[in-house]
């Protein structure tokens, strides 16, 4: 059976992959808005732990607070509800895990090694490379023109008399972006480590292929391969390694990281099956920060929609394929706001590279690009009238033959969108 690269990257949504526990273990201490640096190295010590990162907002009333701390002998007692009494300040714990953020459909991966370099052919994917000298007779039916079946689907080209989404600030909150890729490399603008901490360049670039793809979808603008809006600027949010596993905490520092260098929306390709209060309350923060969250909804093959998209502030997409019809990997639920291309989706990948890849993952990007668009034109924010969530609404048709748990809203027309 066809296998998939992650819609999701998922914390293991719908897979049935196990967790896979730090050493030594670590937990995430979520406190109340404004907990003093003092009050927390209090209650962290009186759980006999010992903090090694703070990932706090930057906002006045410091209303997002976590610390992250580890235990170097013994567990932690369970259940951790029961270190909340180290400190009245203490909204949440929780373990902070590292998981490989793969799934599959419907093969798991936990125990498949994943390089970087041979992730694709690991999963039974094309790793397509293009040539310098063959671009007229690579996928000529895809490529004719830098337009792909999925931007055409979407309409996209209709919208760019209109808007190409100048400007706008987008995360990539995935493995990075390599930044030299002909395609993308004119609109990387920055980024951001949040394993290692570091802003420098080299510090986000891709090292597993799958930010790259994203990203070529939502704002490629090469000779052979153009996104969704083609002129956004690009952010790199680093919060997997090269073998696709991360930290909770690390994808929690990427949200805090987005919104408090205030960028508008974010594209958020991963989830998990378990929530997390930790999580949630990054992503509530971002969106009362004005930075819009469009997540996958998950590659549960009909199975409920993975955290972060089932959070009520953040839009979760799911995906259709070329026939406009619910692709059969997809996550469906209640929490779907909307329905975008997401089966068998071209776009940029490692070493200047190209990629046919499915999942849910390739159907976020698509409506991030389009936000994207929608603020380029003033409206700014998730919710409210002047908000893109209306806009994405007003500009949405419904695809025949799809139910309302996947699809949402339904499929965003890009001309209908900027009009």
């Amino acid at each position: 059976m066809k296998r998939i690269l992650s819609a999701a990257l998922a914390f293991l949504a719908g897979t049935g992959v196990s967790w896979a526990q730090s050493a030594p273990q670590k937990i995430i201490v979520s406190f109340k808005p404004g907990t003093s640096i003092f009050a927390r190295d209090q209650a962290i010590s009186a759980m006999d732990a010992t903090g090694v990162g703070n990932i706090e907002s930057a906002d006045q009333a410091r209303s997002f607070i976590a610390v992250v701390a580890e235990k170097q002998n013994g567990q932690f007692p369970a259940p951790l509800k029961s270190l909340t009494a180290a400190s009245p300040s203490i909204v949440s714990i929780e373990k902070d895990y590292r998981a490989k953020w793969i799934e599959s459909e419907p093969v798991s991966f936990e125990a498949t090694p994943f390089p970087a370099e041979a992730s694709l052919s690991v999963l039974g994917l094309r790793r397509l490379v293009l040539p310098a000298d063959s671009s007229r007779d690579f996928r000529a039916e895809d490529v004719r023109n830098r337009i792909t079946w999925n931007i055409a689907r979407i309409n996209a080209p209709a919208a760019w008399n209109y808007t190409q989404g100048d400007g706008v600030k987008v995360a990539v909150i995935d493995t990075g972006i390599d930044y030299t890729h002909p395609d993308i490399s004119m609109n990387v603008a920055g980024g951001y480590n949040a394993i290692t901490g570091s802003t420098l360049r080299a510090g986000y670039k891709d090292d597993n292929g799958h930010g790259t793809h994203v990203a070529g979808i939502i704002a490629a603008d090469g000779e052979r391969l153009v996104g969704v809006a083609p002129k956004a600027k690009l952010y790199a949010v680093k919060v997997l390694s090269a073998d696709g596993s991360g930290d909770l905490s690390d994808v929690i520092k990427g949200v805090i990281w987005t919104a408090n260098e205030h960028i508008p929306v974010a594209n958020i390709s991963l989830g998990t099956d378990k929530p997390s209060q930790a999580l949630e309350q990054a992503v509530e923060y971002a969106a009362f920060e004005g930075t819009v969250i469009v997540a996958a909804a998950g590659n549960a093959s009909g199975g409920p929609v993975s955290y972060p998209g089932a959070y009520p502030y953040a839009i979760a997409v799911a995906a259709s394929d070329s026939n406009n019809k619910l692709a059969p990997f997809s996550s469906v639920g209640p929490q779907v706001a909307f329905i975008a291309p997401g089966q068998d989706i071209l776009s940029a990948w490692l070493h200047g590279g190209y990629a046919n890849i499915s999942g849910t993952s390739m159907a976020a990007p698509h409506v991030t690009g389009l936000v994207a668009l929608s603020l380029s034109q003033g409206y700014l924010g998730l919710g409210g009238p002047d908000g893109v969530l209306s806009q994405l609404e007003k500009a949405a048709h419904e695809l025949p033959g799809v139910q309302a748990n996947g699809e949402g809203h339904g499929f965003v027309d890009a001309l209908k969108l900027v009009q």
